[in-house]
């Protein structure tokens, strides 16, 4: 018999019935369980249902996702690690995520600068002004 990896959320397995049909023993598995003596037609439904999946197909998945988070985490910079250098302009390769409309002064001044606006420029300037600069400096 082959062995399974229960995916949804519970499955009851009957292992007895009385005369009347009754479960009267059952193993109550979770999500994650390792279900090892399951009967062919049961075991059939059970994948046609998305229910089930071979153990050995998710031990591969996970092995599969072990390496690839080993990758990334290999490709994380070292903690104290200077940032990416910057492009033409000052404007970092990475451009910041743009402020909500709601957002403080303060932020859409911090944006402004981060996409290449002068401090000069935003000086006596309220949220309003600050957008449209923004704007027109994305526009570009």
């Amino acid at each position: 018999m082959t062995d399974y990896i229960l995916t949804a959320l519970r499955f009851n397995q009957v292992l007895e019935r009385n005369d009347q049909g009754r479960p009267t023993k059952e193993i109550r598995h979770r999500r994650g369980a390792l279900i090892t003596d399951l009967d062919e037609l049961e075991a059939q439904r059970l994948l046609r249902a998305g229910a089930i999946r071979p153990a050995d197909e998710v031990a591969a998945e996970e092995a599969a996702a072990e390496r690839i988070a080993a990758a990334v985490v290999d490709q994380v910079p070292p903690q104290g690690a200077e940032p990416p250098a910057a492009t033409a302009g000052g404007v970092s390769a990475e451009r910041p995520r743009r402020p909500r409309a709601t957002a403080t002064d303060e932020k859409w001044v911090a944006y402004a600068e981060a996409i290449g606006i002068d401090a000069e420029d935003l000086e006596g300037k309220n949220k309003d002004e600050i957008i449209a600069l923004v704007d027109a400096a994305e526009e570009k």
